[in-house]
């Protein structure tokens, strides 16, 4: 039998000490292409880094072609062959791709000279030995680049350090369909010449048309590994759900009255990313968005808050129709957005739990050119309380919080400039489970009072057990709408199948 290209023994890791990893056993054969797969926080990215050597692990062994590796940084990782072809591109915009490609590993014509000539050459070669027909030239600089061709230029980064195995992590989220398919025939061409790819991704389908095996984690434990000739769909889904018995919290369904009118309603909404989008948003309810990383469920936010242009479709608030161009726009019409990115998208982290939280009631709480400060401190205590944000006082910058606790904040400055409907991208995500339970029972407290909640979540037991109604995002559009009544309620495995 012949010895593994990367095996990995009884890996352990822990942060702060909660487990995040425990004995995870994980073998990689030569020109083999091994998914990898899990639910969020299953361990994936955990496992990459410490095989890609970001992370150090706890206990474990890591063994390269039989033997043991004990490197602490990517750069060792690099030297004993591996690569990793991240999602969100490590490419710098305003240089080449060749400059890109040999970055910080720069060849010299001499003592103070760069040698561009040879480096573009061997950048062509590399370009050329994806295996397919490509336009980039490596004088051009990556900004000018489609997404699909950024990609390219990523794998031949990697493939300059020679590198034995590759590493891509959710390579798919961000192409097009013709893109997906010239990826996946580079995939192909990699592993005809003997390189060991580890892909990653939520896309189930894709891993039964291209990997030869899969490994599922779930809560940091090996729970499948298995020929992809050996399993199914539904083998790898009920790996990855596990019979999670008396973990599912039911909560209270609204209960929509005949004469209302929709809080929220989306006509033929379409942007650059997002197709003839269509749906009604009730008072009292909540709506969850259910689609994989990419499907364009955090491009219909971005239309309805004035980040994205609107190029066709209508939107109305309360019946009457709203031209939103702007974030001011959205604010205007009583719209609030709870980012995905919290950390830089919904917070100043070096400013105070009450200032964030201010930040958008600025022009109520002036009164000629000065601003009421006892009234703003009195607002943002209010929500501190009510929220229960574990902190010293209202004064203390957010930055020093825990990730709960952040995201309470940004939940607070929403529900604070009083929205009569907010976006939720996944505000649960990468919280503790108090403060998870915390903020779901914040934002049906929102609902309740008669307001419209529209919810993402990465975790689709979530969506299944929280939302009034669901709607099934994939490649931009609704597939399909469900109505998750209490006598016919949803489950995550039903939900992971449908976005499929």
């Amino acid at each position: 039998m012949s010895t593994p290209v990367l095996e990995c023994r009884q890996i352990c890791k822990s942060f702060g000490g909660v487990p995040v990893l425990n004995n995870v056993d994980f073998i990689l054969e030569k020109g083999e292409i091994h998914a990898l797969v899990g639910q969020n926080g299953a361990g994936k990215s955990t496992l990459m880094k410490i095989i890609n050597g970001v992370y150090n692990r706890d206990s474990g062994d890591i063994l390269i072609e039989g033997e043991e590796q004990v490197y602490k940084s990517a750069q060792e990782a690099r030297k004993a062959g591996i690569s990793m072809v991240f999602q969100d591109f490590s490419l710098v915009p305003t240089l080449t791709v060749a400059q890109n490609i040999f970055l910080a590993r720069e060849l010299s014509g001499g003592r103070v000279v760069l040698d561009d000539r040879r480096m573009e050459e061997i950048t062509q070669k590399l370009l050329d030995s994806i295996g397919i027909d490509i336009s980039i030239h490596p004088r051009e600089n990556v900004e000018n680049l489609s997404v699909g061709s950024k990609q390219l230029v990523e794998i031949a980064k990697a493939l300059s350090t020679d590198s034995k195995i590759l590493i891509f992590d959710e390579p798919t989220a961000s192409l097009s369909q013709a893109e997906i398919s010239s990826l996946f025939s580079v995939i192909q061409n990699l592993k005809k010449k003997g390189i060991s790819i580890i892909y990653i991704s939520h896309y189930l389908k894709d891993i039964f048309k291209l990997c030869d095996s899969v490994t599922v984690l779930r809560d940091g434990v090996n729970v499948l590994s298995q020929p992809i000739s050996e399993t199914s769909l539904e083998k790898v889904i009920d790996a990855m759900v596990g019979k999670k018995v008396g973990n599912r919290i039911s909560w209270e369904r609204s209960q929509r009255g005949g004469e209302e009118k929709p809080l929220l309603s989306v006509r033929n909404l379409s942007t650059d990313s997002i197709h003839q989008i269509s749906f009604d948003l009730w008072p009292g309810e909540i709506v969850g968005l259910a689609g994989l990383l990419g499907s364009g469920r955090t491009e219909i936010f971005k239309a309805l808050f004035g980040l994205d242009p609107i190029k066709s479709g209508e939107i109305f608030i309360q019946g009457e129709k709203s031209t939103i161009l702007s974030v001011p726009d959205a604010l205007k019409h009583g719209l609030g957005l709870v980012p995905e990115d919290r950390r830089n998208q919904g917070l100043i982290m070096d400013f105070s739990i009450n200032e964030n939280i201010l930040l958008p009631l600025m022009n109520k709480l002036t009164q000629l050119i000065l601003i009421n400060d006892q009234k703003g401190k009195e607002i943002s205590q209010k929500f501190v309380s009510d929220f229960k944000v574990k902190c010293d006082g209202i004064e203390q910058q957010v930055r020093y919080l825990s990730g709960g606790n952040q995201q309470k904040v940004v939940v607070a400055k929403n529900v604070a400039n009083q929205p009569k409907i907010v976006l939720l991208d996944d505000p649960t995500f990468g919280v503790d489970i108090q403060s998870k339970w915390e903020i779901m029972n914040i934002v049906k407290e929102f609902a309740r009072l008669g307001n419209g909640v529209l919810f993402i979540s990465s975790e689709f037991g979530e969506i299944a057990s929280f939302c009034d109604r669901v709607l099934v995002v994939k490649k931009g559009e609704i597939i399909e709408t469900i109505v998750n009544c209490n006598e016919q309620s949803l489950d995550e495995e039903a939900l992971l199948k449908m976005v499929q």
